[in-house]
């Protein structure tokens, strides 16, 4: 989803009734001015209403915008419970609602990355076109991967441009900006919020297929967005605009946690050996002292089966002000 600001060529913004069925839930957490322009866009270039848009605040936050936050539905939770707290509210909000047939899970940032501008109505266009017949479809996400045999590791996929429908197979993604069906809701599947964060969203698409949904990545979005999915193309993606990922030496703690966690509940007993292996070789790589003392500090925790979030590993910064150098503070 691009800025609300950049040119939509000659193509008006989508008919409401096209998005019929389709309730959008942002979720954000110290990102009141990333989260803004998620909103911003949702209406003004995908079209959609403000009473189909759920904007989830996890504990701190909010929007840049007391008016915008009046044209939407704002869900303010008590306390940050992470990505996969928040989107189980959002998804449990959206899905109350008997005309929801699609949840649109958006990160708060996820305006930084060079999606198709508008996206939902041509997507959901192609998914009901003759080339893109899928069983039991679970989730469309917007750039996904696959396990290539070595533990957890997975690789990013990009399919080649093809017919109409043009959906591939994934195993899991990040949320991004992902399309969750209702049975999936009505399947009793939600994320599950003992993960707090880091390979949450792993875990929930991991429990679609197991449960036999289909979950697949729309191949349009993936290509737009494939040179922004490596390291280096996040760090540009997110300079001048919200730490990356080496300036958050916390996240180190979880995902070194929370990838044996993965292992119990989705993998094999070699999978523990080739985590082992890739801790070590960040351990090796590692920019900081934080960052190396997160990762041992969560191997441990992982082994004694700890989940749910630590205090000492957490968000400080959730973007800069628009001079890109200066901490915003969260509103």
């Amino acid at each position: 989803m691009s800025d609300p600001g950049d040119p939509i060529g000659d193509d008006p913004v989508p008919q409401k009734s096209q998005l019929e069925g389709v309730t959008a839930v942002v979720l954000t957490h110290m990102r009141p001015r990333l989260a803004g322009d998620v909103v911003r866009a949702l209406l003004e270039v995908e079209g959609f209403s403000g009473d189909r848009i759920i904007v989830v605040v996890n504990g701190v936050g909010g929007l840049d915008d007391t008016e915008l936050e009046a044209n939407v539905r704002m869900v303010r939770l008590p306390r940050n419970t992470g990505p996969a707290g928040g989107f189980q509210a959002g998804m449990q909000e959206a899905f109350s609602d008997p005309t929801t047939e699609w949840a649109y899970l958006c990160e708060d940032d996820i305006g930084l990355f060079a999606l198709p501008s508008p996206r939902m109505a041509p997507l959901l266009k192609r998914l009901v076109s003759p080339e893109s017949s899928i069983s039991n479809l679970g989730a469309v996400v917007a750039y996904g991967r696959t396990f290539v045999g070595r533990g957890a590791h997975t690789v990013n996929v990009v399919p080649a441009s093809g017919p109409a429908g043009d959906f591939s197979p994934v195993d899991v993604a990040s949320w991004g900006a992902t399309l969750v069906s209702r049975s999936v809701f009505e399947a009793g599947l939600l994320p599950d919020p003992r993960w707090f964060f880091g390979l949450e969203d792993f875990d929930f698409f991991c429990r679609l297929k197991e449960a036999g949904f289909t979950v697949v990545v729309d191949g349009e979005a993936a290509r737009s967005v494939a040179d922004q999915q490596t390291s280096i193309g996040r760090d540009q993606a997110f300079e001048a605009e919200r730490p990356n990922d080496a300036g958050e030496a916390w996240r180190a703690y979880y995902h070194a946690r929370n990838s044996i966690e993965l292992v119990r509940r989705h993998g094999r007993p070699s999978w523990y050996l080739w985590h082992l292996a890739y801790s070590a070789r960040h351990l090796q790589r590692a920019g900081s002292f934080a960052e190396r003392s997160a990762i041992v500090h969560g191997l441990m925790d992982g082994a004694r089966g700890r989940m749910g979030e630590n205090p000492r590993y957490g968000r400080r910064t959730g973007e800069f002000d628009s001079s890109g150098s200066v901490p915003m503070s969260a509103k």
